[in-house]
Order: C-alpha cells, then structure tokens, then sequence
C-alpha cells in the first residue's frame, strides 16, 4: 500500500524539478542587452504601429476614415522623425557625418511625400491605388533601413 502512494509523490517531485541535463540544441539563449531607446526609435515605433495597421486594412473602402486616423498618426510621426538624427550617425566618419544625416533627412522627406500622396487615395477612395503605394512604401522603407537604421 506504501509503494501505491510513494510512485504518484516521486512522479509529482520529478515533474517539478528542472531537468539536470540539457540536449545540445536545448541551451538558453543569452539575453539581449538592453539599450535605452532613442527619441528617433520611440517615434519610428509609433510609426510603425500605425502602419501594421493600416497595411491590414488598406483594401477595404468601409475602412477609410479609420485608415485616415492612421495616417494623421502616420504623418506626425514622421515629421517628428525630421528633427532626430539616427543613432547610427555616431559610427560615421566626422567628415562623412553631415553627408550621411542629409541623406536620411532627404529620405524621410520623400516618404512623407509618398503618406500625403496615400492620404489622398484615402480620401478619393482609391484603396486600390493605395494598397499599390503602400507596397512601394513598403520597398523605401527596408531601403531606409537598410542605409540608416544600426543593425540589431
């Protein structure tokens, strides 16, 4: 009777308890260290927010007024991205420096011009014309990246 009561207690004991030995492929992975975020990254996170949205319903016109709320969003977030100068900046030669934060100014210039033009299909309910542009945004966007944004 003892016996019948002491496998459920050592089977209870041994589910609770970390295995001792891990597979090869079973290591934790080491944590990230974390950084504070900078203004241009707390923005661009706005940002980004609103555009997952707003990719999700480009395509249906019942859902423009809302898609409209994520560009007002969209657009203030990228003006604010003006003023920030990406953090990647500082790894760039002095002599370079300026050449490099004209670039990235020029770039968020060219996609703000590209939100007042997807606005404006919002607005003459075009989703058509405006799921295209929001793929070709899509294309500026990784390029900008790509050229400005540190690598994780």
């Amino acid at each position: 009777m003892k016996k019948l009561l002491l496998l459920p207690a050592l089977g209870l004991l041994f589910s609770l308890t970390p295995p001792l030995i891990r597979a090869e492929g079973d290591q934790p992975k080491p944590e990230k260290p974390q950084h504070e975020d900078t203004e241009l990254e707390k923005s661009m996170d706005i940002l980004g927010k609103a555009w997952r949205k707003l990719r999700k319903q480009a395509d249906d016109p019942t859902k423009n007024a809302s898609s409209l709320e994520l560009m007002a969003t969209i657009q203030a977030a990228a003006q604010e991205n003006l003023k920030y100068t990406p953090d990647l900046a500082k790894d760039i030669p002095a002599e370079k420096r300026d050449k490099f934060i004209a670039g990235y100014q020029e770039k968020m210039k060219e996609l703000i011009a590209a939100f007042e033009q997807l606005t404006a299909h919002f607005k003459a309910n075009e989703n058509p014309a405006a799921v295209a542009l929001i793929a070709k945004i899509g294309t500026m966007q990784k390029e900008g990246h790509k050229e400005y944004k540190r690598p994780e």
